[in-house]
């Protein structure tokens, strides 16, 4: 991995404007001195987004996510953080430093590996319009799918037989190599042949767009159904969604999300004018794929047929979201009539139906989950107590310990059953272990400790007016006491009032860049507030020091120094108060 020099961190960021990548993403607007908008990574009906042009850093006071602009693009975007850095230093056009850069054999490699993705599905689309592929061409109009939707999501088609991708990318040992590294190709005991042969065949792309692989669907009879890429270095099916990156950014701009089973619902959606469609590939949804759907949308709906393998998926669904269930997610789950996909219902009901299908038919998660129960457990003699064992088995996944209690009462009351966990340690899990703001506990702050240090990061100017006491403000908070002894050091330690405190902070504390985003896109902390908080500050550390006992000789000029806080605080109030009126 790259390991970039921090003064070339600090130029790159120098040079980037973090308003302007956000608001590729984002609709932001002026809001005082910072720019708001509503939050990329969770659903929010009003703005709790903002960015500070200022400091280079975005903060949402909804989901408490920030950082700066390589934190966005690594958290929203899906770059690496060698990735991140290396796209910012291209747009500021900087140079890597020499024995900085990634493995040029490495990047060489990926570089070409993305490439023959890429030819390979624009070689597909022009075989999906050739004679070869008039099968498939019919079928995707027999299915109601335009023009625009075809070739925005890269459809296309592989012949019959052996030998489409050797014709078009040479079939010399490296071609060879490479088309089989990517998944195009494997290596049988008569050479090299091509993984997909007469299938309508499906782009598929990752967070940042890249064609990373594919899903064929046979056309006519043959084994399997569908077929995807072989795992590779690009490909891992259990991390991607089909449809991400072509929605990401519908999504949350219009806060719904509809995860369905297969390719060609996700299309017939999108045709219908509905580009809220995500689905996995193939397989069962996974856990990794349900985080993804939650940082999109907090209220997901999972559509599944009615049959009987359509609520065994939904079920798997349910069971692999229990650990990742918070009190403010709200997934639902529809069902649709037996024999109904979302295409068959939008061709025979237009997308107006099916909205309201998704408004008012879908059911809420813990709804779902007690009809499930039930459904296992049979109405036969023993049916709630194999109802109450199941529950308990399935509430210890859960991470978030008032919804667990909330589910644990409705289940309870469902069956007359009193739970008992089985292992009494689910209770003390943390609410989330794989959260990764919660990875380091953030201090836990007064609303005036909080403002003072707001006042501090917006104005780091404001450190040398502050009494040289002021560095022990924090000494009994060891979760802020040596970021905030830090920034102390760097700014009265500086020539001038010119250092940008809080990015050089996001950079020496990574773990706290949140909190110092957090801090910098608060309201403004005006001079008069600021001087009060001051005061505020001395007077708690006063009484910090005489609680722990001071001598004689100190106690003297410290309880004098105390009382004309109190009368400085007094008149400093009367001042407030003057203003305000």
């Amino acid at each position: 991995m790259a390991n970039f020099s921090p003064s070339f961190l600090d130029e790159v960021l120098s040079r980037t404007d973090i308003i302007e990548i956000i608001g590729r993403h984002v609709e932001l607007k002026k809001s005082g001195s910072n720019m708001m908008g509503l939050c990329p990574f969770h659903h929010e009906k009003s703005g709790s987004f903002s960015v500070s042009a200022d400091k280079q850093l975005y903060y949402c006071f909804g989901c408490g996510k920030g950082g700066g602009a390589f934190q966005f693009l690594i958290e929203h975007d899906g770059y690496s953080f060698p990735e991140a850095v290396e796209y910012l230093a291209e747009k500021a056009g900087m140079e890597i430093p020499q024995g900085n850069e990634r493995d040029p054999g490495e990047e060489a490699r990926q570089k070409k590996a993305y490439t023959l993705l890429s030819r390979a599905s624009d070689a597909m689309g022009r075989a999906l319009h050739s004679p070869a592929g008039h099968k498939a061409s019919e079928y995707l109009k027999q299915r109601g799918l335009p023009a625009a939707i075809i070739r925005d999501y890269g459809l296309g088609y592989t012949p019959a037989g052996y030998g489409f991708m050797q014709k078009i990318f040479g079939n010399d040992g490296r071609s060879n190599a490479g088309l089989e590294s990517v998944g195009l190709l494997f290596k049988g005991d008569h050479g090299y042949g091509d993984r997909f042969r007469d299938r309508l065949m499906f782009t598929i792309r990752d967070r940042r767009g890249r064609v990373v692989g594919f899903g064929g669907r046979v056309l006519g009879d043959g084994e399997p159904k569908y077929l995807n890429s072989a795992e590779t270095d690009y490909f891992h099916k259990s991390d991607l969604l089909y449809g991400f990156s072509e929605h990401r950014d519908f999504i949350r701009k219009n806060k719904q999300l509809v995860v369905v089973e297969g390719y060609m619902d996700v299309l017939a959606m999108a045709a219908h004018g509905l580009k809220i469609g995500l689905a996995p590939l193939g397989t069962a949804i996974g856990e990794r794929q349900i985080r993804e759907i939650f940082r999109l949308c907090d209220s997901p709906v999972f559509s599944f047929d009615g049959d009987r393998a359509g609520r065994q998926a939904a079920w798997r669904a349910l069971e692999r979201m229990m650990p990742l269930l918070k009190a403010e997610l709200t997934p639902r789950f529809l069902y649709l009539p037996d024999g109904e996909d979302p295409d068959s219902i939008l061709k025979a009901e237009g997308a107006d139906a099916f909205q309201k299908r998704l408004d008012n038919d879908s059911k809420h998660v813990l709804e779902t989950w007690l009809m499930g129960l039930k459904l296992l457990a049979g109405s036969g003699p023993g049916g709630k107590a194999r109802m109450a064992k199941k529950a308990d088995n399935m509430l210890e996944t859960m991470t978030d310990r008032y919804l667990r209690q909330e589910w644990k009462q409705e289940i309870e009351q469902a069956t007359g059953i009193k739970l008992q966990y089985a292992r009494q340690q689910a209770m003390n899990k943390p609410e989330s272990q794989q959260d990764e703001q919660r990875a380091m506990p953030l201090p836990e702050l007064t609303h005036r400790q909080e403002r003072f240090m707001t006042g501090l990061m917006q104005k780091p100017e404001r450190f040398r007016s502050l009494p040289d006491i002021a560095r022990y403000y924090f000494i009994d908070n060891d979760a802020l006491n040596s970021l905030y002894s830090h920034a102390f050091s760097i700014q009265t330690d500086a020539e001038d009032n010119n250092t940008d405190i809080a990015r050089q902070l996001a950079q020496d504390f990574p773990a706290c860049q949140t909190l110092i985003s957090r801090w910098v896109n608060q309201a403004t902390v005006l001079q008069l507030e600021f001087e009060s908080l001051s005061l505020d500050m001395e007077s708690n550390d006063i009484e910090r020091r005489i609680k722990k006992g001071l001598s004689f000789e100190e106690l003297i000029p410290t309880q004098r120094r105390f009382n004309e806080i109190k009368q400085l605080q007094k008149q400093l109030s009367e001042q407030i108060q003057s203003e305000r009126e």
